[in-house]
């Protein structure tokens, strides 16, 4: 069988074309590929400055409930959180009446008002979601707005976990006074116990809270003299335990029902009901730990916990980082931080990476309380029996 003669200029030029073609390819796909990135980065940076200011609020974080705190002058890492104290009383000199004067007496003095400041290092939430390039492709106008909406529900939920968490747990970031000399961060505030527990180690699976409980924690404010929010203190909970209270108090339940007939709807995260003076926010996400029987320490947070903790408080107990209003020169310079890369070798998936400046802290300890307690509407799916196991 003769060999068919082979032109090398023809292989050459084969080759050559089929070179050409790959490069033609590749350069197509590295360019769809980056367009695919820009967009991406492009529609994120964009969305979390137009993001209304209600779209990043808690029951905690980002609500009228705390004192909004704002970046410290001329210092973008810091956060600074104002404690301006009451007037005190102008007392007697052998006892503590109050002094009055003549009317051609003066005081012999200058009353102070207290003004603290503290200096907080700004922490960040970081994370990011990795997703098929491919389906970005396909359906865009689904896939993007839909992983705003988890990005900005889970920057909620980090944010307000990690104010009910400061409340409890004392925090590490670095704090200053105005002198910029570092300082201890104000202690969380302190805990009762439901049912009359003294301490955390008591606590069993059957101290549930009670309306009595909340009120103990409202008269020791109301003792200390702290100042109310509109003429409340607030009483930061979760649905387990509003469903406890109105087990153990039928008035209690009857707010609910008229709540639920006004509304149209159950009391949810967010919601608040006015009742025997106190004003009760529903929480998702409380702060949770286990039992002391089961190991547990209050300050050891544990998201599936048996404990639950709820915070009462007055005016400027605690503060937050405020995120400012849409479209402010605050929420500009607190934009989260957006990067958009492909991590692998076939271009098949884009990672879209987000860092979210955040930070809460107790102002001041003695202005608010935490009641730790057991639901017996602590239940979830999950906990009941399963027949198909």
């Amino acid at each position: 069988m003769s060999e068919v003669p082979v032109c090398v200029r023809c292989v050459s030029r084969r080759r050559t074309g089929m070179k050409n073609l790959i490069t033609r390819r590749i350069e197509y796909y590295s360019v769809q590929k980056n367009e695919l990135k820009g967009t991406v980065q492009g529609y994120f940076d964009r969305a979390f400055v137009e993001v209304a200011q209600t779209d990043y609020e808690t029951p905690l974080a980002n609500s009228e409930l705390g004192y909004k705190a704002k970046l410290a002058p001329k210092n973008g890492t810091f956060v600074q959180f104002r404690v301006i104290g009451e007037l005190p009383l102008d007392t007697q000199d052998a006892s503590d009446s109050p002094k009055t004067y003549a009317d051609d007496a003066e005081p012999d003095a200058a009353m102070t008002l207290s003004d603290e400041v503290f200096q907080a290092s700004i922490e960040e939430i970081a994370g990011y979601v990795s997703l098929r390039a491919r389906l970005i492709e396909q359906d865009p106008v689904d896939i993007l707005p839909t992983v705003k909406k988890r990005f900005i529900k889970w920057a909620r939920r980090m944010i307000h976990t990690l104010a009910n968490d400061r409340m409890v747990v004392p925090m590490s970031a670095a704090v200053t006074n105005l002198s910029n000399t570092y300082v201890q961060a104000p202690l969380p505030f302190r805990t009762l116990y439901a049912g009359g527990k003294a301490a955390f180690a008591s606590m069993g699976a059957d101290d549930f809270i009670s309306l009595a409980d909340v009120l103990r924690a409202v008269s020791l404010l109301r003792n200390a003299n702290v100042p109310q929010i509109k003429d409340r203190y607030a009483c930061v909970i979760d649905s387990a335990g509003i469903q406890q209270l109105a087990i153990g108090d039928s008035r209690f339940g009857d707010k609910l029902e008229a709540f639920k007939d006004a509304k149209g709807r159950v009391l949810s995260a967010g919601d608040t009901i006015d009742y025997a003076g106190v004003l009760f926010k529903v929480q998702s996400d409380p702060y949770r730990c286990n039992l002391p029987g089961a190991g547990g320490a209050l300050r050891t947070r544990k998201n599936a916990g048996k404990v639950r903790v709820c915070h009462v408080f007055g005016e400027n107990a605690w503060g937050y980082l405020d995120l400012g209003e849409k479209g402010s020169r605050q929420r500009q310079l607190l934009a989260p931080n957006f990067k958009v890369q492909d991590i692998t070798v076939t271009g098949n998936r884009i990672t879209c990476a987000l860092r979210f400046p955040v930070q809460a802290m107790v102002m001041q300890r003695d202005y608010g309380l935490n009641l730790a307690y057991v639901s017996a509407f602590d239940e979830v799916p999950g906990d009941l029996p399963d027949e198909d196991a």
